[in-house]
């Protein structure tokens, strides 16, 4: 549905290029040029993924990936609440519940999931496919864009269209975005780099000139460029992925270092254009800014390692996939080599050769920064292996919570992407006769370097094939599609100095090379890119498991499931989540370090620290051996079975015996006790920081007043409601998280939550009937909305002042 409403904004905005009075016909005319551009590469897009819209077998990526194991439903659950009036800031259905607002990968809040859950309610997963796709589409919009206003060339003038188109291609369907198509999150975040460039670097464009007045006029223009690059930036934020965002403001800060080396006299008005781009871009984001910096902080990656941060970097050895991608198997079915399988950055050889054009051809200052960029995304790619990663690593914040930094080859790409427009644009633009002669030397050259790697490549290929016969057939087929691959390679590499030869000796005209080039282009990455990982298996089927989901949804009431077993193969971790059911698994980086800490402590399913967990039901694979107070409750399919747990305790009661222990004097060694039902063991209780006074008692009752049932009678996303009739002092105990924001009230009345056993939360109650209200309302989220408010504001009021403006000097 979002790629239907997009085809229709872009008819009507076209309909209204070519009907509006007001426009010349030179300004009508290449308006609508640009717009045919636009279309164009929808057009394309939609031709690379043409399985996933128009075939009903088809599924990417295979298997489903983050998409259906992660990202479906995550965004089905907020789709849920939404839809319903509910911001749900909180996660009750993983890990024993966790927060949600601030886990930056739900995208709780980026405009385009919002669409999407209005206009397809309920969620596909083809709905997330189709977003994917549409971001395909943003990141050549913005790409062809940035090319074509961004005054790329020495003398601002715009790019060709062709060449701008070229770059548009080799951007899209590079390879972070081909190989991340199942990270939706996060080819959605960095789908939006070049349009914030292209703000930004016209923002600095229009900055006055040293000793240049500043008026109403010299501001106006770039403070609209600014607004619009922090509004993109915050667009980039929300999508969900805080790596790519870290990367574009790397972009960003790199653009300004460069602009100020050029143009040192303007140091201060540059600083200021990033700050305040910045600083809007935060202000808009900060509802999930503030959270999410929080949620880092609680979450199992506050205690990264550098061993950690470098996991997936890019080998050395591995950027042959430069030249030949599939050489190491592209695809995750066919790759091979003893690392994990990371992106390389292929963008297609006939736009690698151009990229060496442009630094050849227009060695020139915007040029440089391109390729100053793509320099620094590949030594950074490298992770590891490189110095440069490991000090962003230990002095750039947020870096020390990233894995993967072979993913930085975005920049690389992006680098790379450009110089290849402005290489193309250099080959079809009028030249000088040293200009034409140099070009020609290169590619004689250039040409007899290629000759000599092509039969060397072809040589390999043929020999490495004969070779591998009658070896093992999984090493036979590894060798197979590493001989493909340099033989496509050779092939590619063929039709492009064809290419370079023919605009050496001028034998066609430029517009007629123009489509060849496209062509080349297209043929090279649509045929190595649209089918790597396409499968025909639905990735949802393995959310599909009716009779046991419906068996627990009838039987289990208000307590948890356990799919924390042997079942990741027959029952995927989020299905609790997609199904509403509170499970103790899930799949989220993110998860909450104390509920890590307690879990590996457990020692078992027969302790009491594992039923103060209120897990009724666990789910493992047939023949599975379990403790003796389970008993075989449900025979599922796939060869799952139910076990319920009779020793459950429920989600929360009403304790009177207790000893107050500090933070670190909690000790896990009672909840390891072997027990079944309510522990007879004194509380330990913390108290948070921020307690004092009745949160601190201390009770010592008799040991015959144990336990008091506590009755749940509502529970939702942010908040749950019961009522308890206590005999004496005591805690309501509740077997849920204890985070930063959970606030309680005993009778309209607020009371401290304090942290019992280690990670649950606890509130005091004194004796008598009352009615219990914990709601989930953190402090980050208030004050980001507040913040995110107000920016706000401040962003529609400056729009006002330019528009206003605008009007009084015309």
């Amino acid at each position: 549905m979002l790629l239907i409403v997009s085809a229709v904004v872009w008819l009507l905005i076209v309909l209204f290029i070519t009907i509006t009075p007001r426009l010349g016909l030179e300004t009508r005319r290449n308006m609508q040029y640009d717009l045919f551009a636009f279309g164009a590469l929808g057009a394309l897009t939609a031709g690379f993924f043409w399985q996933a819209l128009f075939t009903p077998n088809a599924y990417i990526p295979a298997g489903g990936g983050d998409l259906a194991g992660f990202l479906y439903p995550t965004y089905h659950f907020a789709q849920t609440w939404l839809t319903r009036g509910v911001i749900p800031l909180w996660n009750p259905y993983i890990f024993g519940g966790m927060p949600f607002v601030g886990d930056i990968q739900s995208a709780l809040f980026y405009p385009f999931n919002l669409v999407t859950y209005l206009v397809s309610n309920p969620l596909q997963y083809r709905d997330l496919e189709y977003l994917a796709i549409f971001h395909f589409y943003v990141a050549g919009a913005g790409m062809f864009a940035l090319l074509r206003y961004g005054r790329i060339t020495s003398d601002a003038r715009p790019l060709n269209r062709f060449a701008a188109f070229a770059g548009a291609i080799a951007f899209a369907f590079s390879d972070l975005f081909v190989t991340h198509f199942g990270n939706l999150n996060l080819i959605a975040s960095a789908a939006w780099l070049p349009l914030i460039l292209l703000f930004f670097s016209r923002a600095l464009d229009a900055l006055p000139a040293p000793g240049e007045l500043w008026g109403r006029d010299a501001i106006r223009r770039p403070l609209t460029f600014v607004l619009l690059a922090a509004i993109t930036l915050a667009v980039s934020f929300f999508a969900g992925h805080i790596q790519p965002y870290l990367f574009i403001l790397l972009t960003l800060a790199l653009y300004a270092g460069y602009a100020i080396f050029l143009e040192r006299a303007k140091w201060k008005s540059i600083v200021a254009a990033f700050l305040v781009t910045i600083g809007i871009g935060i202000g808009l984001s900060a509802i999930t800014f503030l959270p999410a910096l929080e949620l880092t902080g609680l979450s199992v990656r506050r205690e990264f390692t550098y061993a950690d941060a470098a996991q997936y970097s890019l080998p050395p050895i591995e950027l042959v996939g430069v030249l030949v991608p599939g050489f190491f198997g592209r695809g995750p079915l066919n790759a091979w080599g003893p690392w994990a399988r990371v992106e390389v950055g292929y963008i297609g050889i006939f736009p690698l050769l151009l990229a060496a054009f442009a630094v050849l051809l227009r060695r020139n200052t915007r040029t440089m920064f391109f390729v100053l960029i793509g320099i620094v995304g590949l030594l950074l790619a490298l992770g590891g292996y490189a110095i440069l990663h490991g000090w962003l690593f230990q002095f750039v914040p947020g870096f020390g919570q990233l894995r993967a930094p072979a993913r930085f080859i975005l920049l690389m790409d992006f680098g790379l992407a450009a110089l290849a427009a402005i290489g193309f644009d250099a080959l079809i633009s009028p030249m000088t006769d040293a200009t034409r002669l140099l070009y020609r030397r290169a590619v004689r050259t250039s040409a007899w370097i290629a000759l000599i790697l092509a039969v060397a490549g072809g040589a390999l290929a043929l020999g490495i094939l004969i070779l591998g016969q009658g070896q093992d057939p999984a090493l036979f087929q590894r060798i197979a599609n590493a001989a493909n691959s340099i033989g496509f390679f050779v092939l590619l590499l063929g039709f492009s100095f064809a290419l370079l030869f023919v605009a050496a000796r001028n034998w066609l005209s430029a517009r007629l090379w123009s489509w060849l080039a496209l062509a080349l282009i297209f043929f090279d990455l649509f045929s190595l890119g649209a089918y790597f990982d396409v499968g025909s298996s639905d990735p949802t089927l393995g959310y599909q498991r009716t009779e046991i989901i419906d068996f627990l949804k009838t039987t289990t009431g208000v307590a948890r499931i356990d799919s924390r077993t042997n079942v990741e193969g027959i029952w995927r971790p989020d299905t609790g989540l997609l199904s509403g059911l509170q499970d103790v698994n899930g799949d989220n980086p993110l998860m909450l370090d104390l509920f890590n800490t307690y879990w590996e402590s457990l020692g078992g399913r027969d302790k009491v620290g594992y039923g103060m967990l209120n897990v009724k039901y666990v789910l493992t694979g047939r023949d599975t051996p379990m403790p003796s107070n389970f008993k075989n409750a449900f025979q599922g399919g796939g060869g799952i079975t139910v076990w319920e747990n009779s020793c459950l305790m429920p989600r929360a009661w009403v304790v009177y015996n207790s000893k107050v222990a500090d933070d670190q004097q909690i000790p896990l060694v009672p909840l390891a006790a072997e027990t079944c039902g309510l522990p007879e063991i004194p509380l330990p209780l913390s108290l948070s920081p921020a307690v004092t006074g009745e949160g601190a008692r201390e009770l010592r009752q008799d040991n015959l007043l144990t336990t008091d049932p506590f009755e749940i009678t509502g529970l939702g996303p942010n908040e749950i409601v019961g009522t308890a009739d206590a005999r004496a002092d005591g805690y309501v105990l509740f077997s849920e998280m204890f985070v930063p924001g959970w606030r309680a009230f005993v009778d309209d009345r607020e009371v401290p939550v304090v942290r019992a056993n280690f990670m649950f939360r606890a509130v005091p109650i004194t004796p008598g009937q009352h009615r219990v209200h914990m709601l989930y309302d953190p402090l980050p989220f208030k004050l980001g909305t507040i913040i995110s408010g107000v920016t706000l504001l401040l962003v529609i009021g400056a729009f006002v002042w330019l528009s206003s403006s605008r009007r009084n000097s015309s």
